[in-house]
């Protein structure tokens, strides 16, 4: 080959290996895929870290409050802990000590635990940890409150010889009873028509109640004695017993009735 022929193949070459650069320059060919966590970035797509689906609720039973939620894109993120920040009764959210419970992942929802109780008013933020920063929630709030309502059984014991009535009416409840309205009524008849009921408040458990329905037991009249109780918890919950009319007794002989 002649030494103008070398030539023009050197600068032949040179050319095609330029054009050959300038064309992966100017982004024909792929790049790979460049992470900026935090704020994850290829050459098509952007992924947000996002807290999805937040919500509370309340063990009506303990008073625990279970916060759960979801992650956005966090297959896009090395993570490294996912926590639930609490803190109870602070008087300035924005600057209380909080209290970190790791949340636990099922079927694509954290959720974690706080060991609340009826009456609490709970402050909550999700805390999310990734490589090169975090994640960390508005501040939430959600008051425990007890929303079942007592549930209570009434007795009456009356003895004969003494006349009196003795009203037990045994009451419990998710949290605590606050307290007892029991109302009471006799009658000649039993008839409860145009009939002002009494009643009592009883604060202290046990609920009992000791009155007198007929003052003179040695002669053959017999009176009839109607009872009802409004049983009521902390949060202002009510259960009445019985749920409708009364438990009536007919004060003939001793006896107990239930109701």
């Amino acid at each position: 080959m002649r030494k103008k022929e070398r030539q023009l193949v050197t600068i032949g070459l040179v050319v095609l290996f330029a054009a050959i650069a300038w064309w992966a320059y100017s982004g024909h060919a792929s790049p790979g895929v460049i992470l900026n966590l935090g704020d994850n970035t290829s050459e098509e797509t952007t992924y947000q870290l996002a807290v999805a689906n937040l919500q509370a609720s309340v063990d009506q039973a303990t008073g625990h409050v279970t916060v759960s939620f979801s992650l956005t894109n966090e297959e896009h993120f090395n993570i490294s802990s996912v926590e639930i920040l609490y803190a109870l009764n602070v008087a300035d959210p924005n600057n209380a000590t909080y209290t970190a419970l790791n949340a636990t992942a099922a079927n694509g929802t954290y959720s974690a635990e706080i060991p609340a109780s009826f009456g609490d008013t709970v402050y909550y933020k999700v805390k999310v940890v990734y490589e090169g920063g975090e994640l960390v929630t508005d501040v939430q709030t959600i008051t425990v409150s007890d929303t079942t309502a007592p549930t209570a059984t009434l007795s009456i014991d009356y003895n004969a010889t003494t006349g009196n009535a003795t009203i037990t009416i045994n009451a419990s409840d998710n949290d605590a009873i606050d307290k007892v309205v029991l109302f009471y009524a006799v009658t000649a008849d039993g008839n409860l028509t145009n009939v002002t009921f009494s009643n009592v408040t009883l604060n202290v458990s046990p609920y009992t109640y000791t009155l007198t329905v007929d003052s003179n037991t040695t002669d053959t009249t017999y009176y009839y004695l109607d009872v009802y109780a409004e049983v009521y918890d902390l949060s202002s919950n009510m259960a009445r017993v019985p749920a409708n009319g009364t438990v009536q007794l007919y004060a003939n002989e001793t006896k107990t009735i239930t109701g």
